[in-house]
């Protein structure tokens, strides 16, 4: 196999991979009443409270409206809170809510359960090699973006 079809190969591998991991969370959380929409709304600010709306949507990679409506309906749920921007009052900057914490403590059980089945059969050096791989291929790409 010449290097460029296992380069190929490779490419389908990681989008593969990437798939069955959410498709396997995301069966999971279903069985806890949490949608792809919610656990990442949820997920992404649990990471950083306080971004701003179009940021979050930018992150995301939805369109805005899509996500106000999935923030209407999460603040109705009292999951999060939007606060004007002290600097531009034009702006909303979104936080969770201490009522988000059962949610969050959910996410995290599933995506540990996730990573155990995925990582079935590898050892801790591998883990770290596939995590030093994957992170070097996500650095080189993200050139592009800036």
């Amino acid at each position: 196999m010449t290097s460029q079809e296992t380069a190929a190969r490779l490419s389908f591998e990681l989008h593969g991979a990437a798939r069955l991991l959410r498709r396997n969370f995301d069966r999971r959380a279903r069985e806890h009443g949490l949608s792809r929409s919610r656990w990442q709304v949820l997920w992404h600010l649990a990471q950083k409270q306080g971004v701003k709306q179009t940021e979050l949507a930018e992150r995301l990679d939805v369109a805005p409206i899509s996500l106000a409506r999935q923030l209407d309906n999460l603040e109705q749920e009292d999951l999060v809170e939007r606060r004007r921007d002290d600097r531009d009052r034009r702006c909303f900057r979104i936080y969770l809510t201490a009522a988000a914490a059962p949610a969050l403590q959910v996410l995290q059980t599933l995506a540990e359960e996730t990573r155990a089945e995925a990582l079935v059969g590898l050892s801790n050096d591998q883990v770290m090699q596939l995590h030093d791989l994957l992170s070097r291929i996500r650095e080189n790409l993200s050139g592009e973006e800036n």
